[in-house]
């Protein structure tokens, strides 16, 4: 075979090839990239001390004409909190840490993921959250 016909043989299937490997690549630098940003973040957040809560229940943030019902599983996560003042840290009390699964956005969706988001007053800070996602299932049919 000759050099230009290894080129031109099937090239709009070598082009798509290199244009998928190209997204992916992309895709997953990506990720990366903002992995290490929230790990750089993280680091940088100085706290004297650290308090876990354990079984902070998540609650679901709906619209209020929604009138479907969801699951979320799990229905508790963990969170660790940290802040500068420690004696302000040992007063916070664990109802005031919340955590939310927003499903305002699903449309017709039955099973989807979607991030926990955590609510803490403002001189705390959230330092860890397990897990980071949780599922939800519809569990009464759109209307």
């Amino acid at each position: 075979m000759a050099s230009s016909n290894l080129i031109l043989h099937n090239f709009w299937w070598k082009l798509l090839s290199l244009l998928l490997a190209g997204l992916t690549w992309l895709t997953i630098d990506t990720a990366l990239q903002r992995d290490e940003q929230q790990a750089k973040v993280m680091e940088e957040v100085e706290t004297d001390s650290r308090r876990p809560f354990y079984g902070v229940p998540i609650t679901l943030l709906t619209s209020p004409t929604n009138t479907n019902r969801f699951i979320v599983a799990p229905d508790v996560v963990s969170v660790e909190i940290g802040s500068k003042d420690s004696k302000a840290l040992d007063d916070l009390q664990e109802r005031r840490v919340e955590a939310f699964v927003d499903v305002t956005d699903a449309e017709d969706e039955k099973q989807f993921r979607r991030p926990v988001q955590i609510k803490v007053p403002e001189d705390f800070v959230v330092l860890a959250v397990a897990p980071t996602n949780a599922s939800v299932e519809r569990i009464t049919a759109p209307k």
